[in-house]
């Protein structure tokens, strides 16, 4: 039997479990390959789909292979410290998309710059030196993050539109700002550079403290554009981002620049295979004396029931890989703290004593990613609570009728979204999210195909259920 005292199945987040191994038991899976081939360079996923996995492990593999590898990550990077220091569009009356595509443009390439010279050392000779003394001049020391250069542009360019000067002066230096004159002259010698090595830039959501306003859409959609503009510069420089699906799905500005560029987009899908095999590679990598085994081997030494474990798990997920490690876990801790030993394979009593916990954390968790589509969520999420678990359309209807009108008590924030809506926009809202599924009394109970990708509509379904990773928490009665 194998010594399960080391059993461990990682972080949910990729960022912490990068210290852990992630990349001896990374899945490589298609959108991996059509992101680390350059075929994609666009990563959409809802969170906890393995996004920043597929980033880290590219800027991993790629430093190995000798190339120059940026990373921007939300801490250095987010919306949420950009908020404070700029005019907002409503104050300001200035449109600001443009203004934050360029001043992502100019970020970046100031980076590149940066990266580029840090390498390749102080160059003395040629074109290329012009990059070395531009950094000199402009961008040494005095700043206190990379960010600053973002912010510094966006307001140059911010001063001009807003500030009290002649109108054929402010749109001759518009013009300047807009068109980056003061880099034109290094786009040359710095594509020159690119091809030496090779560039990597991996910016990975950057979208912390967003609130949905016109200013946060604003600086995610004007990043796409950015990115977008530099993967043009040269074959040898590729920038890389990812972004939440409800993002992209909410930015108009940024659902239309998307329609241009279609084919350069990656949507992260998991089937249950490729779960499975997820948790066997975990397993894999922290038991001594499984380093050969097989998937199933694995899942067998440590679980009493693989396959009811895997399905009872799976079934309460939205096939994310945070969602199942995430249970696996809390099934992993139940079992050590019962016994007062570690060592033991997860029994079906383990997962069961933790859905509830599970259950609560995930409600919540959802709740909070769309809470600025749809503040409040959550008390709608409670309106279910203690009904039954499975619902035929017309009572479904009826329910989200006394919820737009008012006759079932939900929060302030949620009455706002949900007052006067139709029962039908209604549903669409709580299937997109996953809170309802198709209701299939004849094979299982519910179905939901690939359930971490919505359906384009519920029109036709005559029954629903509460999706069963929120009943635990919820209370229904199944």
């Amino acid at each position: 039997m194998a010594d399960l005292s080391r059993l461990n199945f990682g972080a949910p987040a990729a960022e912490r479990d990068v210290r852990r191994g992630l990349d001896a038991y990374f899945i490589e899976s298609a959108a991996y390959r059509n992101m680390n081939a350059g075929t994609k360079t666009i990563l959409v996923a809802n969170r906890g789909a393995g996004k920043s996995a597929i980033l880290k492990t590219m800027a991993h593999r790629n430093r190995d292979r000798g190339e120059s590898v940026i990373e921007l990550s939300p801490e250095d990077y987010s919306y949420e410290f950009l908020s404070g220091a700029m005019i907002r569009e409503s104050e300001g009356a200035w449109a600001k998309l443009g203004a934050y595509a360029v001043a992502w443009k100019y970020l970046l390439l100031v980076l590149i710059m940066k990266e580029l010279t840090k390498r390749h050392g102080r160059i003395r000779r040629g074109a290329e030196s012009q990059i070395y003394a531009y950094l000199r001049d402009n961008h040494h020391g005095g700043s206190v993050t990379p960010f600053d250069a973002f912010v510094s542009y966006l307001r140059r360019i911010e001063s001009v539109k807003v500030g009290r000067v002649e109108g054929g002066i402010r749109a001759r230096e518009l013009q300047k700002l807009y068109r980056l004159e003061e880099l034109d002259h290094l786009v040359v010698p710095l594509a020159r550079l690119c091809a030496r090595a090779g560039v990597t830039v991996l910016v990975d959501e950057l979208d912390r403290g967003w609130d949905a306003s016109e200013d946060a859409q604003a600086f995610v959609a004007g990043l796409f554009q950015a990115c977008m503009t530099l993967n043009d510069l040269s074959p040898h420089l590729r920038v890389y981002m990812s972004l939440r699906q409800e993002l992209y799905d909410n930015i108009p500005a940024l659902y239309d620049d998307a329609q241009k560029f279609r084919d350069l987009i990656e949507v992260v899908r998991w089937d249950e295979p490729q779960l499975w095999r997820l948790i066997a590679c975990r397993i894999r990598h922290t038991v001594p004396g499984l380093t050969t085994a097989s998937d199933d081997q694995c899942w067998a030494a440590a679980f009493h029931a693989p396959r009811w474990s895997f399905r009872f798990i799976v079934d309460r997920s939205l096939r994310r890989p945070r969602e199942i490690i995430q249970y696996c876990s809390h099934a992993l801790d139940h079992a050590q703290q019962v016994n007062g030993r570690s060592g033991l394979r997860i029994s079906r009593r383990d997962i069961a004593a933790v859905e509830a916990t599970y259950s609560g954390e995930r409600t919540r968790d959802i709740a909070a990613e769309y809470r600025f589509q749809y503040p409040g969520l959550l008390s709608v999420f409670e309106a279910f609570r203690g009904r039954q678990a499975t619902w035929t359309r017309e009572d479904l209807e009826l329910l989200l009728l006394d919820l737009a009108t008012g006759s079932v008590r939900i929060s302030r924030e949620a009455t706002r979204w949900t007052s006067g809506r139709d029962p039908d926009q209604l549903l669409e809202v709580l299937w997109n999210v996953g809170f309802l599924r198709e209701y299939c009394p004849t094979s299982a109970e519910w179905d939901d195909g690939n359930a971490q990708v919505p359906y384009s509509s519920t029109r036709g379904m005559p029954a629903f259920a509460v999706h069963p990773m929120f009943r635990q928490h919820v209370g229904t009665q199944d």
